[in-house]
């Protein structure tokens, strides 16, 4: 859910240049479109939180129907919702709900596991063979390194509302190693970032989603 706002401000939002804001959006310049691709984004915002709020199936269940089906250790999990991004795209049941991806025994193999976000069935299963790259190495040795699982830190976060995601985070972004929860609280229309330590895990508001909120620029 995260990633797909991000993806929707960067396309929607006024492109600052000399001075002068360009708006992006088809069709015209100036204020008006801009106050509509915000509007656009804010009504994503409510309907991503609805369907957040729709869901049956809590993170911490997600991930447990995602091991039962592909045992493994959980890399990320995310509440998925792509039919309200793109209302004429064809029906896929596979790709609403939530998104597991486990990392197989011999960690070189993932899977991403979709679940039913209401019944918590398992919708299928899509599997990817990396033996033969070292691309994602390093973050097969953090997932297998970390001393709180993803399971524990969405547990964790859960306290704060409902968990829409769990992944680590980058390490650029956090030299330590912790898990990035994003948490919908309650009455909220927008989802709160959290950090969960992968060594203690404690629990921690997330900086950057902090000073992104408050206008805070380096």
């Amino acid at each position: 859910m995260k990633r797909k706002l991000v993806l929707a401000t960067a396309t929607a939002v006024a492109l600052v240049t000399g001075g002068t804001a360009v708006a992006l959006a088809a069709g015209g310049t100036g204020a008006a479109p801009v106050q509509q691709a915000r509007a656009a984004l804010d009504r994503g915002d409510e309907r991503d939180a609805e369907a957040a709020r729709e869901a049956r199936i809590t993170a911490v269940q997600a991930i447990d129907a995602a091991v039962k089906a592909r045992p493994g250790t959980v890399v990320s999990a995310e509440l998925d919702d792509d039919k309200n991004d793109d209302k004429d795209a064809k029906d896929d049941t596979d790709d609403d709900g939530w998104e597991v991806v486990v990392l197989g025994a011999r960690g070189s193999t993932t899977h991403t596991v979709h679940i039913d976000p209401v019944s918590g069935r398992v919708l299928g299963t899509d599997t990817d063979d990396d033996s033969g790259s070292d691309d994602d190495s390093d973050d097969v040795a953090a997932v297998r390194s970390a001393k709180v699982s993803a399971r524990q830190a969405a547990q964790t976060a859960a306290a704060k509302g409902i968990v829409t995601s769990v992944e680590l985070t980058d390490e650029d972004d956090a030299p330590a190693g912790s898990w990035d929860v994003s948490v919908l609280p309650a009455g909220g229309t927008h989802d709160d970032d959290w950090n969960v330590d992968v060594k203690t895990g404690a629990l921690a508001p997330d900086k950057d989603d902090h000073d992104d909120r408050n206008g805070d620029d380096d």
